[in-house]
C-alpha cells in the first residue's frame, strides 16, 4: 500500500522557509563565563588585602559571581543575536525529500 504523501504531485510541493546562521549556544555562554572567571579573578587579585579573608578566597568568590554574571550576560547576548539574525534571514523553499538516503553500507 502507498502512502497518500508519496505520490508526483505531493513530492512537487514546497514549503516556505527562513534560512538564518547563528552560533551555537553553549559556546557562546561557556566564553562570556570564562570571560567573568577571569574577570574575578582578577578582581581578586587587584583588591586590597583583607584580614577577615585570604586572597585565594577572595579570588574565588568574586570568580564565581563575575562567572554567573557573565552567563546571564552571554544569554542575553545570544539572544539578541539569533533575533537579529532571524530579521536577516533569507526565504527559501524547501522540499520534503521521499526516498531513503540511508543505504545500509558503511561509507569507506
Amino acid at each position: 500500500m502507498e502512502q497518500a504523501n508519496n505520490s508526483p504531485a505531493a513530492q512537487n510541493d514546497s514549503i516556505p522557509v527562513v534560512v538564518h546562521r547563528v552560533p551555537r549556544f553553549w559556546p557562546v555562554i561557556l566564553t562570556f563565563t570564562a570571560l567573568g572567571v577571569v574577570a574575578g579573578a582578577i578582581t581578586g587579585l587587584i583588591g586590597l588585602p583583607s584580614s577577615e579573608y585570604t586572597r585565594a578566597a577572595a579570588m574565588g568568590f568574586f570568580a564565581m559571581f563575575f562567572g554567573g554574571l557573565g552567563a546571564g550576560i552571554g544569554a542575553v547576548v545570544y539572544v539578541v543575536i539569533d533575533w537579529l539574525a532571524a530579521r536577516k534571514g533569507s526565504k527559501g523553499q524547501a522540499v520534503a525529500m521521499t526516498e531513503n538516503t540511508d543505504s545500509g553500507q558503511p561509507e569507506s
